[in-house]
Formats: C-alpha cells, sequence, structure tokens
C-alpha cells in the first residue's frame, strides 16, 4: 500500500523484536517479497494503474548489479547492529525530508518523470545501484531509493511513484532471492520455515494493499511512511544492544548526512521545477507568438479581399453606368431621324 514493501517492516521487527539474525531476516524479507510483490505487480498492470516505465526499466538494471555485488562484497563486512541501525535511520531521513517536502500541500506533481533526457536514466541506473545495495543486507532498499528520487528530484506524484516502487521491488528482489538461494547458497531451514507460515498471508495482502493504496490520497500515503519509519526508528534505539558509542555516532551521522542529502535532492528537484515551467512558458509565448502572426496574416488577408470586392464592385458599377449612357445616347439618335423623317 505504501512505497515501503513487506520487508522493510518484516526486517526491523524480526531483528529489533524477536533478536533474530539480520542474514535471516534479510533472506525471509526477500523470499515472502518474491511471493507477495509479484502478484501485487500482476495486479497493478491489471488494473492498468499508472506507472513511471522509464524508471522501472533503468533502476530495474542498476538494481539487478547492485543487490549481486552487495550480496557478495557488502553484506558481509557489516555487523547485525550495523545493518539495524543503519537501515531505519536512513530510511528516518527521507521520512523526515518527504515531510517538509509535503507541507507544501499544492506543490506541482507529475504522472510521470518531465523532459526525460540521457542524464535523468543516468540518474535512475544509480539510484537502482544504491537501492540494490541496500536490499543486499536489509532485504528491502530498492524500493525507497527510487520512490524517494521520483517525489524529490522529478517531483512525480506518489500514486505514481507507490506502485512503480512495488513493481521495482518485486524484480529487485527475486534477482536477490535467485542469487542468495542458488549462486551462494546457505538459506537456513529457519528463513523457510517462517516463510511457509507467512506465504498464504503475503499473496493475499500484497495484491490487495495495492488495490486500497490506488484509492487513497497521495498525502495519506506519506503519512503512512512517516509512521512506520519513526517508529522503527525509536524503537531500533531502544532496543538494540549493545548500543556503543561508536555505534550512536555512526547513526547520527548517518541522520545528518541523509537530511543533508535528502535536502539538497529536494532543493535540486525545485530547481528542476522551475526550469521546466520556464520551458513551458516559453514554448507558451512562442505558441502565442505564432498565434497572433496567424490572425493578422489571416485580418489582412481579409482586408485584401475586401479591397478586392470594392475595386470589382467600382468597375462594374461603371461598366453598367457607360451601357447606360450608350443606351441613352442611341435612343436620342433615333429620336431626331424619326424627327427629321
Amino acid at each position: 500500500m505504501t512505497s515501503e514493501a513487506g520487508g522493510a517492516v518484516a526486517f526491523p521487527v524480526m531483528t529489533l523484536a524477536f533478536k533474530i539474525s539480520p542474514i535471516v531476516a534479510r533472506d525471509f524479507s526477500m523470499a515472502i517479497q518474491s511471493v507477495g510483490l509479484p502478484a501485487a505487480a500482476f495486479t497493478i498492470i491489471y488494473m492498468q494503474i499508472h506507472l513511471e516505465w522509464h524508471a522501472i526499466l533503468f533502476s530495474s538494471l542498476g538494481g539487478a548489479v547492485g543487490i549481486i555485488i552487495g550480496l557478495e562484497y557488502v553484506s558481509p563486512l557489516l555487523t547485525p547492529p550495523q545493518k539495524k541501525l543503519g537501515f531505519v535511520c536512513i530510511w528516518f531521513t527521507f521520512a523526515f525530508a518527504l515531510f517538509f517536502l509535503n507541507i507544501n500541500h499544492k506543490r506541482r506533481t507529475f504522472l510521470k518523470i518531465p523532459m526525460f533526457n540521457w542524464w535523468k536514466a543516468l540518474v535512475l541506473v544509480l539510484t537502482g545501484f544504491a537501492g540494490g545495495m541496500f536490499t543486499s543486507f536489509a532485504g528491502s532498499g530498492l524500493d525507497i531509493c527510487s520512490f524517494s528520487i521520483l517525489t524529490l528530484l522529478f517531483r512525480v506524484s506518489e500514486k505514481t511513484a507507490t506502485p512503480t516502487s512495488i513493481v521495482l521491488m518485486a524484480g529487485n528482489t527475486v534477482v536477490g532471492l535467485f542469487w542468495r538461494a542458488v549462486i551462494i547458497g546457505g538459506v537456513s531451514i529457519d528463513c523457510w520455515e517462517y516463510v511457509a507460515a507467512t506465504v498464504p498471508v503475503v499473496i493475499v495482502g500484497a495484491p490487495f494493499g495495492s488495490v486500497i493504496g490506488s484509492h487513497f490520497h497521495r498525502l495519506v500515503l506519506a503519512a503512512l511512511i512517516y509512521v512506520l519509519d519513526t517508529v522503527a526508528l525509536v524503537a531500533a534505539f531502544a532496543i538494540v544492544r549493545p548500543l556503543t558509542t561508536e555505534l550512536i555516532l555512526i547513526s547520527v551521522g548517518i541522520i545528518i548526512f541523509g537530511a543533508v542529502f535528502f535536502a539538497s535532492v529536494t532543493k535540486i528537484g525545485g530547481l528542476i521545477l522551475e526550469i521546466f515551467e520556464a520551458s513551458n512558458a516559453l514554448r507558451g509565448n512562442s505558441g502565442m507568438k505564432e498565434n497572433s502572426t496567424d490572425i493578422s496574416t489571416t485580418i489582412e488577408d481579409s482586408e485584401n479581399a475586401k479591397t478586392e470586392i470594392e475595386i470589382f464592385h467600382i468597375d462594374v458599377s461603371k461598366s453598367l453606368k457607360a451601357d447606360a449612357q450608350r443606351e441613352t445616347n442611341t435612343g436620342s439618335a433615333d429620336e431626331e431621324e424619326n424627327t427629321k423623317l
């Protein structure tokens, strides 16, 4: 229903509340999403809900590379507490940025990325790569990364960005699960047991949430993100132990960096919007000038035609007067001849 897939809830709940290993929680998140998200994506496409296909294409390419590199090289380097706190801190800063962006309720949004070009495609590829890296250690990430760039940078409406992020995450989580279970191997038995217990709920809940979410206003969807990310952050600091000074400094650093990053993205998005509106204004003025020229030409043509008609009328009048004069002269000559006779 929101841009955060089931893994965004499952990972913090399993690691923080149930004390389950982050590796098992990540594998479980990817496994249930590999079932639920394709079902949700099918529902979205079947209902013809609007999607940003440029984002789906380019972010999927970057996401596939990112999740493979992350599973092979990045995830093994992080400790469980770092994974737990890093995950919640990053997405809390995003929720914070989205909140300030939505203070302006009348801000302009688009159904798709305006003026799509090569550098925007590159941004989407890099976004997908970063999202795939996050998914590699938390089981979720590409969905929120793509959602953040679409809404903050490109000013795409949450009504479009949410289903787009779901379709993106569906493909990315399938790639991740395949690489983890088949190529790397070693998925625990506990993970598969958790999956077996939850699949009946996921297979129904994911598409049902997509249907429900399509009827909510974009600000309602944003509010759900605020609540989920804030609760996850508070719970992480309350539950994670040992909460060392190093972890606290890393978490605060992530929040500060994330706040600056998302604020910068929001600012750049505003500049892009201004450029887009200025371009539209120039196009509008050019169109108005062309219309004015056409109207002037039409008026001139009408005036010329009117002048030609008037000249024609004058010529006809002169011709008629000349004929009448000739008839009059002819009649006078005949009367004179009759008089002489």
